[in-house]
């Protein structure tokens, strides 16, 4: 069963006047359990678009995604499903004022409510979450003293704390340096293996996504397509990189 399923998507925004703009043809995509998937292309070709659909944030403007077989879903219900990870730091009193571990605890507020007190099992899932981004050391201090950096690794054990189904990353390597990139590689593959998560990341980096994806799906001058990690390149889907 496909965790995450696109049928006939259009995917883009919708004017003042009603006036659709879909940013690629119409495509078919699964996101199969087990699987990493890289999503590639140019600046501007619509990557946090297609996140942001699949994640609920927009709607189609045109086919259907659908979340383990079915398309509608309470937002408690897809927040158990489904997380978005986006690196831009989350700037406000409110995030500020909390520290690593509290800021990773958000994660279970679709199991126990945001002022709810946490369980005995969201400590633990907590504790994992710190243990598996190395942020045991930084579980005390303020967001507001965070690196860019750090706060991707934060971003991200907050998302591994909601245990969804579906991991979605926008350039989660993007202020990371290089071992911490590769060791963020290594972690969704073993993620997705021994959790069943589908994960679909998008990079800027061929290396990792060559190395560590199991297919690779790139958007370019409006059409989507996606191939074996080990395919891609023989197919053309890696041309666009090497284009000035």
């Amino acid at each position: 069963m496909s965790l995450l399923a696109c049928e006939n998507l259009v995917f883009g925004y919708a004017s003042r006047s009603e006036k659709k703009s879909g940013l690629v043809d119409a495509f078919d995509f699964n996101l199969e359990a087990g699987e990493v998937v890289a999503l590639m292309g140019a600046n501007g070709s619509g990557k946090s678009t297609f996140l942001k659909t699949l994640s609920g944030f927009i709607p189609p403007l045109a086919g259907k995604v659908s979340l383990c077989e079915k398309t509608q879903w309470t937002s408690r219900e897809r927040a158990r499903l489904v997380a978005l990870v986006r690196m831009g730091r989350m700037n406000g009193a409110f995030f500020d004022r909390m520290t690593v571990r509290e800021f990773v605890g958000l994660g279970r507020t679709p199991y126990a409510g945001v002022f709810d007190g946490h369980s005995a099992e969201d400590e633990r899932v907590v504790d994992e979450s710190l243990e598996l981004l190395d942020l045991k050391d930084f579980a005390n201090r303020w967001m507001s003293e965070l690196s860019d950096g750090e706060c991707s690794r934060v971003y991200l054990a907050m998302a591994v704390a909601q245990q969804v189904k579906v991991l979605l990353l926008d350039e989660p390597n993007a202020f990371l340096d290089i071992p911490r990139s590769r060791k963020l590689f290594v972690m969704l593959r073993t993620l997705a293996r021994e959790r069943g998560m589908g994960i679909l990341v998008s990079t800027h980096s061929v290396e990792y996504a060559e190395r560590y994806c199991d297919r690779i799906m790139v958007i370019e001058n409006g059409l989507a397509r996606c191939e074996a990690a080990g395919e891609a390149r023989v197919k053309g889907l890696l041309d666009w990189t090497e284009k000035f």
